[in-house]
Formats: structure tokens, sequence, C-alpha cells
């Protein structure tokens, strides 16, 4: 009897594990396209912030649809919110890639946040949102001269 509960405690503990990981993978973190962006009132970049830890690129997007970035939204998701910003970097190009999920009393907050972009050299960047297409959708650019940098 006693084999039998453990077993059944050890598959029930496996089962719990799975629904948090698929849970967590797929409900919390799915990639906005393009065109849910656009329809959401678009995203922007603004000058990055320099900091210890390098540069912080705030990123002005509300997935909430209430707000209008660059268009005006045409669709209301009260439940979602910004969980990340996947960041990937090549050369002088900054792509950018928003993943949102269902709000929870951890993350309840729709707008999404500056994203550390890490110590860059001088010279100019571009901004690119990146999604699963491969269409590039620049959203903003920066110049970073040696004025810039704290020492």
């Amino acid at each position: 009897m006693k084999r039998n509960l453990r077993i059944t405690l050890i598959v029930f503990a496996l089962l719990a594990a799975l629904i948090y990981i698929f849970y967590d993978a797929i409900i919390m973190h799915q990639t906005a396209d393009w065109d849910f962006i656009q329809r959401v009132g678009g995203i922007k970049t603004q000058t990055p912030l320099e900091t210890q830890d390098g540069f912080y690129l705030p990123v002005i997007c509300n997935v909430s649809g209430t707000d209008s970035i660059t268009v005006k939204p045409t669709q209301i998701n009260s439940a979602l919110s910004c969980t990340k910003i996947k960041v990937d970097i090549t050369e002088n190009k900054i792509y950018l890639t928003v993943l949102i999920g269902v709000s929870n009393s951890n993350n309840i907050n729709c707008n999404c946040k500056a994203v550390n972009i890490g110590h860059l050299k001088h010279g100019s960047y571009k901004v690119y949102y990146r999604d699963k297409s491969s269409s590039e959708h620049q959203i903003g650019q920066f110049d970073l001269s040696e004025t810039v940098f704290f020492n």
C-alpha cells in the first residue's frame, strides 16, 4: 500500500511540474508579432541611459492597447502584461522582441521597461523589432559619441 501511495505522489509531482513548465513557457511567454504590436499602439525606443551595468534602452510599448505610442490602438488586452524583452545585438543593429503573458500578481505591468543592452562602442545604432517573420521593422535609432560615456 505504501508503495502505491509513493508512486501516486511521484506521478502527481511530475504532472504538476510539467503543468508548471507548460504554463510558464507557453502561456506566460508568447512572442508578440509585429501585427500584435501595431494593434496595441506600436513600439518605440528612447535614448539609452548609461549605468555601471552598461546601457539601458528605454522601450515604450503598452501591450494593453490603452496608449497610442506610434499608431492608434485597435485592440484592448486587459489581461496581458509585458513579461520580458529579448535583445540580440549584431554589429550596430539591435533587435528587440517583446514577450507577453497573462498578468499575475507578480507581473501586472502592461508597459515594457528599459532593457539592458550592455556596454556598447561609440557609433550609430539602429533598433529593430524582430518577430518570427523575416521582415525588419525599425523602431528607433541613436548615436553614442565619446561625450556620452561616463568614466
